[in-house]
């Protein structure tokens, strides 16, 4: 039975992102030649700004907001039973940190380190040195520490050849020996080794880090491409779950309309594919859903494979939603 599942989810999400519009993607809907994900369950979470990352750790989800001063640990209903306070409140405006000041939260991945795990938050890096931030928490002893992200960023831009305007990290995962950053503005990857990246959380030097860096093409709609807005692993497998939004926007500081949010997934074991395969996302009444899906993740529970994502709605709230095949 779950091999069974797990083909049919293969199929669903083996659509090649090479289709030129949304309009295209839309009409091809009902031939069966490209399958769209359709949303079983969604609800706005209470108390919570702008979800833009997610990460699972022994049976809880950790989120972050790029503007909420809080990390927050649910369970699989979407209910906030803890808060870790990772921002200074007194930055705080209606819940959210104030746009000039915001470290911009966007990714978060469970990392090994010296036997342990930790959770490490990034920031989008997406206006220096506000948004350089890099915060590790150990959730066993619930301790919050920051790293040195001004010059991880600095590394990282001159490394990827990214410009300040260009750099912009949206997903985090963690698997077999390196992490994988997602940046929205190029949809590139960057893997880096975990010998470095833990030499940099020990001694908060970058003279031991590395990466590669590996392109990818996704949707595009009239001049707007969808862009990288999220990443998990899917348990037991090579396979790289992402999100991707279209959005009409300029630049990273301002967001823009949103014009369609797509999931998909990469093979982690053959990183020389340009075309990763994606599908759009739907409601459950068959319209295309409205939400900016901005993290996501997947696994095996009860012979079916499950996704949770979050969305950030640009308004300071944050939804919680459920894919379930």
């Amino acid at each position: 039975m779950r091999s069974y599942i797990l083909v049919i989810f293969v199929l669903l999400l083996s659509v090649s992102c090479k289709q030129n519009s949304i309009d295209k993607i839309e009409s091809n809907k009902e031939d069966g030649e490209h399958p769209n994900i359709k949303i079983d369950r969604y609800k706005k979470l209470e108390n919570f700004a702008s979800g833009s990352g997610m990460a699972f750790y022994n049976d809880y989800f950790y989120i972050v907001g790029d503007d909420d001063p809080y990390l927050a640990k649910l369970n699989s209903n979407g209910e906030i039973l803890e808060r870790f306070q990772l921002w200074d409140t007194s930055d705080v405006q209606n819940g959210r940190i104030i746009k000039k000041v915001k470290p911009d939260f966007e990714a978060i991945s469970l990392f090994p380190f010296q036997k342990d795990t930790l959770l490490l938050i990034f920031g989008s890096g997406s206006k220096s040195p506000k948004r350089d931030v890099i915060l590790s928490f150990h959730p066993q002893k619930k301790q919050i520490d920051t790293l040195n992200g001004k010059d991880f960023f600095t590394w990282l831009k001159a490394e990827a050849n990214l410009s300040n305007k260009e750099i912009n990290l949206e997903g985090a995962t963690y698997h077999k020996g390196n992490l994988y950053l997602l940046n929205r503005h190029n949809n590139e990857m960057y893997s880096l080794p975990e010998s470095g990246l833990s030499n940099f959380i020990k001694n908060q030097s970058t003279k031991d880090l590395s990466l590669k860096k590996y392109h990818f093409e996704l949707p595009v709609f009239k001049k707007d491409t969808a862009r990288f807005s999220g990443a998990s692993m899917l348990a037991e497998t090579d396979e790289l779950l992402f999100s991707a939004t279209i959005e009409t926007t300029s630049n990273w500081q301002d967001d823009g309309k949103i014009l369609g949010s797509f999931m998909g997934k990469i093979d982690v074991s053959k990183l020389d594919q340009k075309k990763p395969f994606c599908a759009p996302v739907f409601a459950n009444d068959s319209t295309r859903f409205k939400g900016k899906i901005e993290a996501l993740h997947g696994f095996k529970h009860e012979d079916k494979l499950k996704i949770y994502f979050i969305t950030d709605d640009d308004d300071g709230s944050t939804g919680w939603g459920e894919v379930e095949l």
